[in-house]
């Protein structure tokens, strides 16, 4: 073969080379990219399931029912929390001294509170409950025990308000307690979480919204009466319920 022959079948072999390079480099990137739908619901997911909480941080109670499960609740698995326990032996912590603030526990802990048959650091499984119930609804209340008859009228009656969509969309697990509201709402038909599901779906999702109301309003309240004024404000609540179209 000539020189010159020699010299094109090594330009066509680099050339060649070249172009195969580039493919590769283009089909990794393609199969490394992935639509902005997609990656958008990793980050959103990403962004729902960081609830990662250090042990240590814990009131006691809550670290031996996680020890007492099966399940790893924000990224603390129960022999995280049996050991975080056997090194508290023997010590008095603060932490331990007084109730958890259900306001700033994330979501896993509060349904761990509210799934409990008993107290926990403190704080009731119903006002663990009234508390997600406020989270869902976007309540501003100073204490989660005022989930009362009154607030929830108070919040049938602004339903809607640009406010609390706003706090809605903001909240990283809206989902997430829903799901929570819906399983309490099945359980029992005159619980709080009933009126909860309604209240948020009455303006969209209408007919859904008005099967929670209505399982609310034709069930017996599942608390006393502490005075007259509460049970007065649960009446005039299921009579705004009963009056919705």
């Amino acid at each position: 073969m000539s020189k010159r022959g020699i010299l094109s079948l090594v330009v066509a072999v680099a050339v060649l080379g070249t172009g195969i390079a580039i493919l590769k480099k283009e089909k990794a990137n393609t199969n490394d990219a992935k639509p902005a739908s997609e990656a958008i619901v990793e980050i959103n997911m990403s962004k729902k399931n960081k609830q990662k909480v250090n042990a240590s941080e814990l009131h006691k109670d809550i670290l031996r029912q996680i020890a007492s499960g099966k399940e790893t609740i924000c990224e603390i698995s129960p022999s995280d929390a049996e050991k975080e326990l056997e090194k508290r032996t023997g010590s008095d912590l603060e932490i331990d001294k007084k109730p958890a603030n259900v306001k700033t526990l994330p979501f896993e802990i509060v349904k761990l509170i509210a799934r409990s048959p008993a107290t926990l650091a403190g704080i009731q499984p119903q006002k663990a409950t009234n508390e997600l119930v406020r989270r869902y609804l976007s309540i501003d209340l100073t204490d989660p025990d005022d989930v009362n008859s009154a607030i929830l009228l108070e919040a049938l009656q602004h339903r809607g308000e640009k406010k609390a969509i706003e706090d809605w969309a903001k909240n990283e697990d809206a989902e997430a307690v829903e799901a929570f509201l819906k399983e309490e709402a099945d359980k029992d038909p005159s619980s709080i979480a009933n009126f909860a599901l309604g209240l948020k779906k009455l303006d969209n999702e209408h007919d859904i919204a008005m099967n929670y109301m209505d399982r609310y309003a034709n069930h017996a309240h599942g608390d006393a009466f502490d005075n007259p004024d509460e049970e007065k404000a649960y009446k005039e609540l299921i009579d705004a319920v009963k009056k919705l179209k």
